[in-house]
């Protein structure tokens, strides 16, 4: 493999150097290798001079860090350190290079990441092995450190045993939960990033339901921590709000777009809860409220402009399988949300109904065959794919403005809905005969 090959490097120059980190768990595991960390009694100058031919990346020389890059693989390779408390929840205040691999290991946060390998020997003095075999989540050391020197550690704590489907250890519980309101003080970036990979597990819900256990859920998603409990009052529901939007979550695909629609699709129904004169509850507008309420959540987590707007188009279009889908909504559809959104759309709408206690979804599958049917056809689905622009309706005589706006775009529907030929002289022709009486040359 490519990181022995630097580690032989190291070696030869008189550095001991061992495999560390999520890559050695993995390895015990079964698992394939990625994330690839090295540790080294090399320090960051020795690094960078041994790997000189190789591109290097300074991403955190004054802690140790040095990423090379090889055969177009990145690998991070640290020397050994001890390390002070912390200044900022994060960073240590002093940096002290070690010639001591048991110091190294002290200053990491689980047991089952504190490992090492070297030469075909495992080095494990805090049982991380152990932890493994036994599925469980144990800060290195006393829990209330680790997670003193970084609160991201509280969240990580989740990540890994719901990625792993592990658990947590009692008292590394209880040090979570006693500082869960410090997540604030946490950069939202690396919050984020954490999230993601929750959301991202093959058990989404779990590390949802983690992170509510462990006090967390209400400083990072308190939208969803608000459902909790709310009783839908409907005969389309056996499940309330939370429970019935985590099963939308676990059903849905391994994509985060979708998944975090699925998490918040239904955060809006709270606000708009009413009961009928049925005794149903009813959620009038809930699809609205809730855009509104994932496009505010996202925006304060840092998540890019892009996937903002992307996430919120699923929201908001969520209940248009309400009504029955026919190939021209399926077609006007597709113009409002793009065909990188629709079948993540779909997703979500076939994960929300079958969370439901009416779980048909042969509506969905109706739309995605005229959806098919849509983009193998010679009918245009973008207005960039219409043979006709607003500079042609210029040469005819039209003058810039509103009116000029609203004719292209009368254009461009009916050629979308089959009811003019994307042809430039049968367009021509048609806003001739539509215009006649309008002098325009």
């Amino acid at each position: 493999m490519s990181y022995e090959y630097l580690s032989k490097r190291l070696e030869n120059e008189g550095f001991e150097t061992y495999l560390v980190g999520g890559a050695v768990r993995d390895r015990i595991l079964g698992k394939e290798i990625h994330d690839i960390d090295l540790t080294t009694r090399a320090r960051p100058n020795d690094i960078m001079r041994i790997f000189s031919d190789l591109k290097l990346i300074d991403i955190g020389k004054k802690f140790g860090t040095i990423k090379v890059i090889y055969k177009s693989e990145e690998f991070e390779i640290t020397s050994f350190r001890s390390e002070s408390t912390y200044k900022d929840r994060r960073h240590p205040e002093k940096i002290s290079f070690s010639d001591s691999l048991d110091e190294d290991l002290k200053r990491r946060d689980f047991t089952i990441n504190a490992m090492a390998f070297r030469n075909g020997e495992l080095i494990d003095l805090f049982g991380g092995q152990k932890d493994l075999q036994i599925k469980l989540i144990r800060a290195v050391g006393n829990p209330y450190e680790r997670i003193k020197e970084d609160y991201l550690r509280a969240i990580r704590a989740v990540r890994f045993a719901t990625i792993l489907d592990f658990e947590i250890e009692i008292e590394l519980k209880k040090a979570i939960s006693q500082m869960a309101s410090h997540i604030e003080d946490i950069s939202k970036e690396r919050i984020k990033d954490e999230v993601d990979k929750i959301l991202l597990a093959d058990n989404p819900s779990r590390g949802i339901r983690l992170l509510d256990d462990l006090h967390l859920l209400e400083y990072i998603f308190p939208e969803v921590k608000s459902m909790i409990g709310f009783d839908q009052h409907s005969s389309h529901h056996n499940l309330d709000l939370f429970e019935h939007s985590m099963k939308v979550l676990d059903i849905s695909p391994k994509n985060l777009k979708t998944r975090m629609a699925a998490l918040f699709h239904d955060t809006g129904k709270i606000d708009t809860f009413f009961i009928d004169k049925n005794g149903e509850g009813r959620f009038f507008g809930h699809q609205e409220i809730s855009e509104k309420i994932i496009r505010k959540r996202l925006k304060i987590l840092k998540y890019p402009k892009k996937f903002i707007e992307n996430t919120a188009i699923l929201v908001r279009r969520h209940m248009d399988n309400t009504n029955t889908y026919t190939k021209k909504s399926v077609r006007k559809l597709l113009r409002k949300v793009g065909e990188e959104n629709i079948y993540d759309l779909f997703d979500l709408q076939k994960a929300d109904v079958l969370a439901t206690a009416h779980d048909n979804t042969e509506n969905i599958i109706l739309a995605k065959k005229f959806l098919e049917e849509i983009l193998n056809s010679d009918v245009p689905s973008k207005e960039d794919q219409i043979d006709f622009s607003g500079k042609d309706l210029i040469e005819l005589g039209f003058e810039e403005g509103k009116e000029l706006g609203m004719i292209l775009k009368e254009i461009y529907s009916l050629v979308m809905d089959e009811k003019l030929i994307n042809k430039k002289s049968e367009i021509i022709k048609y806003i001739k005969n539509k215009y006649i009486n309008l002098d325009r040359n």
